[in-house]
């Protein structure tokens, strides 16, 4: 029995394992030159957390986290409505919402860069109302790509949560007068946030290490920590491995440190619902 696992320790070991092993290793040098002879030091993690780049780092993670958030803002509404309609309008907009999943995310990142461009169709709605944002290589640009793709990436676990709710309960509060308001903050939110604090996880981490919308959209002038290690280890500048190991092991380190906390807020609030249940009963 304890051999079955084999093969899968095998995969890990040579595909995570070893390869992070290498990384640590290898941040550990001090320059990047071949014939140099090897010091070993925490330079370059001194390095990656001194300005600028602690300053793209914090960036990062502020940009993964506000648009986490506003995924699930907007995610919330749109899910919840579909949830409550009939069933054969809720398949056409189940089918409508994961549609986009089916196609390629660089094409659907690049229809996004085709619309932000300065001739293109979302740049001139926008000089026609008065509003003059350049969308390609800015920010604000970076931001929007983000939203839109890992938005579809919420919908289907939200719509399985809102789908297996006590819709007595919700009667209930209804039938005593309570409005929406009140029935989200009351019963909806406590009853979905162990799910809604997964799915905030699911998009923050990737978000946290995204690397083809910051090029394509933000034309490699909007600094992440995706693309600052994709330019150590392939920029067409002097490589620098041992700064990207360095700065690919704060990403992870980043991480891991998010999912930690998240993971034991939802300990924490399973053990308390726990609790709940048995003082209930």
């Amino acid at each position: 029995m304890r051999w079955w696992g084999m093969p899968a320790k095998i995969w890990m070991s040579c595909f995570i394992l070893l390869p992070f092993l290498w990384l640590a290793l290898l941040s550990l040098q001090q320059t990047p030159a071949v014939n140099a002879p090897r010091q070993v030091d925490l330079h370059q993690y001194a390095r990656a957390l001194s300005p600028p780049f602690s300053n793209i780092i914090f960036n990062s993670v502020l940009t993964s986290l506000l648009a986490a958030l506003l995924v699930l803002l907007i995610a919330l509404p749109l899910t919840w409505r579909i949830s409550r309609m009939p069933q054969r309008k809720r398949n056409l907009w189940l089918a409508l919402f994961t549609i986009p999943l089916g196609l390629n995310f660089v094409v659907r990142v690049y229809a996004w860069f085709v619309l932000f461009r300065p001739e293109g169709l979302l740049t001139k709605m926008l000089l026609d109302l008065g509003f003059d944002v350049a969308l390609v290589s800015s920010q604000l640009g970076v931001f929007i790509g983000l939203i839109y793709g890992y938005l579809p990436l919420v919908f289907l676990p939200l719509y399985s949560i809102f789908d297996k709710l006590n819709q007595s309960q919700i009667e209930a509060a209804q039938d005593l007068g309570a409005n929406l308001l009140q029935r989200w903050w009351h019963i909806i939110l406590p009853e979905t946030r162990l799910g809604l604090m997964a799915c905030f996880l699911f998009v923050f981490v990737p978000m946290l290490g995204e690397y083809l919308i910051p090029r394509m959209i933000g034309g490699g002038l909007v600094a992440t920590l995706g693309t600052q290690i994709e330019s150590q280890f392939l920029g067409s500048g002097r490589p620098n491995w041992p700064f990207g190991a360095a700065l690919s092991l704060c990403l992870l380190a980043a991480a891991a440190l998010v999912l930690l906390v998240g993971f034991s807020l939802l300990r924490w609030q399973k053990s308390e619902r726990k609790a709940s249940w048995s003082l209930d009963l």
